[in-house]
């Protein structure tokens, strides 16, 4: 039998978990900093599951021990250089009988995958169909690899030339210092914007002697009242900065000002603290006499810690006008938008003082500025490849790439119509001179793959600066936004155009330094092994030679539009290099035909459905087979909220011939995400490890019809055709689900994922056969071992908050309110997470938040779990419509019958409902009394209940007002 490896055994869950999260807050050097692309995984995990996967299992639990030790020493960001790597490159090698074993990732994206692999020492091969994921990849694995320890000579110590018609020379090669890769990033980045700025400082004028930081604007329409007529300006929120206190020299002129709030003294300075906070103020101005028109100007002032900042004009889609107090409907807004009547008026100016950044409104200069950019924008996009970004924006729609895309629907037709025309004259500058840049090195004599790499990390920089400077893009308290926060393309009312050329935050410089900074990590990250293979194709055709690992995270049907969000930056690096790759960027926009990704709901003319998606994946799965070794492990990272999802991903796996032999939930996510707090994404992310089990089973068009198993059968350990026996699978998939369930439960798995984390370990049963069948034929169906599985870990988890009480019995309502006290308490939870945990028992969310439900709305879209007080209606622990009495709702009942002292009412129910001898309700009694805050009435209250029914005697009750019924 082919030896097990590492991560079938065991892995260093918690401090992955942790070493993961805590990258998010990563900044400076990490890949995601080089360009963004969706979903990429956490480098500590993906380093983590490599090792653990490649190197063989020790074979003892104190081998295992210090092996996982060893691993931990080296996921920490800061850490991943360290001296153990040096160990595990060897040890992988030894491995694999002394060479570089061969990684594919057929979903590769961002490159996080394939970096780690490649930091190990592996041979990568990383595919993915898009071309802007591609080119990231290249940037990522291919440039440091080629060019990592060698340097060129930088073009000389002088300044860059100030004349833009002046070409810099490279006087003397020996005399120059030597650069490495990212030295010349830098270089050649200010090269660019020194050149850039030339041309565009006149539509940036600096006012007072104070840099411009931002411009912030609102989108406008005309009031829909012809007799007011006013141009309504759509604002959100008319909040500038919230800082409650900014600190300034201490002079004179800071103590005179308004905003002086006091003085602070410490043992070598003084400082002047004044009110931080900023606000918009709207004013209506009379602007004829004759004809009563208005119009709405801007004032700035700061609010003090009492004064209120009314609400912006916008709530939702809807608006209203200040001038005569008019609702403004969506429609009008969206008719405005397709009748090229919605503008933009400029609001505010953000500078910078020397000591922080100030608000004040725009001057006559500024506004002349931007109309200025507007009448050079034509000559200047005619000299760059293909013009202006034209090319159509997606389709908006409910559901698939659809969803994501909010703007179309106001009028917005083409890439260009996401920018100003100063954003569009910007970009278009910096295309230009980055085109240049590449010719420019050629021409001092710079190698062809010096200048094909530092021109593509200035693309990734121009593709920065175009993420900043959108008109999605906000203003966030005291900085700018970006225009992908999350993964869509919404309407944003008041946007923010950063300062291309200023050397503040937002800009070009800013673009270039986090471009270089990642380079310099990604070239300590190469080591001379051999070059990446880098694959722009689909997962579905097959690929050349076989691999040792296959280690991948699938996209999940429509969760990402990778494609229609990936157009945003194709249409600019076709432009900067698509010259350099004709095959790659011929296409105007990204195909979307054989991507992976559900893009419609029924699919459409050249896009892929729900059923194109599942049957994709499925050959995706094979193709992966085909190329993995027998003995090699496949890797897939899950982390999908959908059952029907997890049903689709397992069936493919089985059909294609894996088994699963592990899997672990790493946590890799930050609870307080913009996707977490309103998607039902699990917080962890499954990561199933699998092995090729037989030949992967040729499509069909229909299941084979059900047939009794012969005497003896489903005995093996999984082979060609072998069918399992019911009994037996599911005695194994108890089994080891209880064995890995104590363990995620002590390391801190819970809720919603601790649901999802079993399916891994039932699958190593489950997935051992082709297909499993009851006694009598029937197959016992992926969908049906979904529902097994998740019954199962309920009556663990329940098991473990119950103390090891028996849970059967036990309601489906009643499992959910434990489940989901002992995650969250009474506090507010994220709605996505409350409908992965209904999912896990079978629960529907609008149940549960019904009349007799057990969830109550908290802020925004979250949910909490209504108090027992909140429950109280007269039908409240009688039966159900469907005839279900939930354990909980009889509990609620008892509370409130003690609460109100009637000892009559209490004994009879009691009585009537035969609790005085139910142990399991006494259990769950006992269970929520533990959850219950200290103090608190509830507690109070249960201790009461729950010491009268153990002893099964009612003490004397006092007679107290009744509360009141709801309902």
């Amino acid at each position: 039998m082919t030896q097990r490896r590492l991560i079938e055994e065991a892995f260093p869950l918690k401090k992955v978990s942790e070493d993961s999260k805590h990258e998010k807050n990563v900044r400076h050097g990490h890949i995601s900093t080089l360009h963004i692309w969706p979903a990429r995984r956490p480098l500590a995990a993906c380093r983590a599951a490599i090792i653990a996967a490649l190197l063989p299992d020790p074979g003892t639990e104190a081998g295992r021990a210090e092996l996982c030790k060893k691993i931990e020493s080296i996921t920490h960001w800061g850490t991943e250089n360290g001296p153990a790597l040096d160990y595990f490159r060897r040890e992988i090698r030894k491995a694999f009988g002394g060479r570089a074993p061969r990684v594919l990732d057929p979903f590769a994206g961002g490159g996080a995958i394939p970096l780690e692999a490649m930091r190990l020492g592996c041979e990568v091969v990383a595919n993915d169909y898009n071309p802007v994921a591609w080119f990231i990849l290249k940037c990522t694995l291919e440039f440091p690899q080629r060019l990592a320890g060698k340097t060129w000579p930088l073009p000389g110590n002088q300044q860059i030339s100030k004349s833009a018609n002046q070409q810099m020379e490279l006087a003397n090669l020996q005399t120059c210092i030597l650069g490495d890769l990212a030295a010349h990033v830098r270089y050649w980045g200010q090269w660019v914007l020194e050149h850039a700025r030339q041309e565009l400082a006149p539509y940036y004028p600096t006012v007072n002697g104070q840099p411009t930081v931002a411009y912030l604007w609102a989108r406008t329409v005309p009031c829909p009242d012809p007799a007011c007529g006013a141009e309504v300006p759509l604002l959100k929120t008319l909040w500038l900065c919230k800082k409650t206190e900014k600190i300034l020299p201490d002079t004179p002129e800071n103590r005179a000002r308004p905003d002086f709030l006091r003085i602070k003294r410490t043992r070598h300075t003084t400082r002047v603290v004044i009110n931080g906070r900023r606000a918009l103020r709207l004013v209506v101005e009379e602007t004829s006499e004759v004809s009563k028109t208005s119009e709405v100007s801007f004032e700035i002032w700061a609010p003090g810690p009492k004064d209120k900042v009314p609400p912006g004009t916008m709530a939702g889609a809807k608006s209203r006008c200040p001038v005569c107090g008019v609702h403004i409907p969506k429609s009008h807004i969206k008719r405005c938008g397709h009748e090229g009547k919605m503008g933009a008026r400029m609001t505010a100016v953000v500078v910078d003082t020397g000591h922080g950044k100030e608000y004040r409104r725009p001057t006559p200069e500024e506004v002349g500025a931007a109309l200025a950019a507007a009448q050079a924008l034509p000559a200047a996009a005619a000299r760059i490849p293909y013009g202006l970004p034209t090319e159509p924006l997606p389709e908006s729609g409910t559901s698939g790439a659809g969803r994501a895309f909010t703007i179309p629907q106001y009028g917005f037709k083409t890439w260009a119509d996401l920018f100003t025309p100063r954003q569009l004259l910007a970009l278009v500058t910096f295309v230009k001179w980055t085109r240049a840049a590449r010719e420019e090195m050629r021409r001092l004599g710079y190698p062809e793959e010096w200048a094909e790499a530092v021109g593509g990390y200035l693309a990734m920089a121009l593709d920065r600066l175009a993420d900043y400077d959108s008109t999605i893009a906000i203003w966030v308290g005291d900085f700018v936004g970006h225009t992908f926060t999350r993964f869509a393309l919404p309407i944003t009312w008041d946007f923010c155009e950063v300062n291309a050329v200023s050397g503040i935050g937002g800009d070009y410089s800013s673009a270039v330094e986090w471009v270089r900074r990642a380079t310099e990590h990604l070239l300590e990250a190469a080591t001379g092994n051999g070059i990446p293979t880098i694959l722009q194709q689909s997962a579905m055709e097959p690929l050349v030679g076989s691999v040792d690992a296959v280690i991948t995270d699938p996209p999940y049907y429509d969760a990402i539009p990778y494609a229609d969000l990936s157009d945003f930056f194709y249409v600019w690096l076709r432009r900067t290099v698509g010259d350099r790759y004709p095959e790659v960027f011929a296409m105007p926009l990204v195909s979307k035909t054989d991507e992976l990704v559900q893009q419609h709901k029924d699919g459409a003319e050249g896009r892929m459905g729900k059923v194109e998606y599942e049957a994709g994946m499925a050959i995706a799965f094979k193709r992966a087979w085909e190329a993995l070794v027998f003995g090699g492990q496949m890797v897939v990272v899950f982390a999908h909220k959908d059952p029907e999802a997890w049903e689709t991903l397992v069936t493919a796996m089985i059909r294609a011939g894996f088994t699963v032999t592990a899997s672990w939930p790493i946590d890799t996510e930050m609870g307080n995400r913009t996707r977490a707090m309103g998607s039902a994404a699990l917080a962890s992310s499954i990561w199933m490890v699998c092995r090729k089990r037989t030949s992967p089973q040729p499509p069909a068009a229909s299941p084979p019809p059900p047939s009794p198993l012969p005497e003896g059968e489903g005995k093996g350990a999984g082979g060609r055709g072998e069918v399992g026996r019911y009994g037996a699978v599911r005695r194994a998939m108890q089994e080891r689900i209880t064995e890995r369930l104590r363990y995620f439960w002590d390391v801190g798995i819970s809720g919603p994922d601790f649901v999802w984390a079993a399916v891994g370990p039932a699958l190593e049963s489950y997935s051992a056969y082709d297909e499993v069948r009851r006694l009598d034929g029937t197959p016992f169906t992926v969908s049906e071992f979904l529902r097994e599985v998740r019954r199962m870990v309920a009556d663990f988890a329940l098991g473990q908050i119950l103390k090891g009480r028996s849970t059967e019995g036990l309601d489906e309502w009643t499992r959910y309110y434990l489940m989901h006290r002992n995650y969250f308490g009474l506090e507010a939870a994220p709605v996505g997470e409350c409908i992965l945990l209904s999912q896990g028992y079978g629960l529907d969310l609008n149940d549960l938040r019904g009349p007799r439900g057990l969830l109550a709305k908290a802020s925004g879209s979250d949910v909490r779990l209504a108090r027992w007080d909140e429950r109280m209606r007269d039908d409240l622990g009688n039966p159900r419509p469907d005839g279900g009495l939930p354990l909980i709702d009889m509990l609620h009942r008892l509370m409130w019958l003690w609460a109100s002292g009637d000892a009559g009412k209490l004994r009879a129910y009691v009585e009537d409902r035969g609790l005085a001898y139910n142990d399991l309700f006494w259990a769950v009694a006992q269970a929520v009394l533990e959850m219950a805050a200290p103090k608190s009435k509830e507690r109070t209250l249960l201790e009461a209940v729950v010491a009268w029914g153990r002893g099964k005697e009612i003490p004397p009750l006092v007679e107290q007002p009744p509360l009141p019924m709801v309902g």
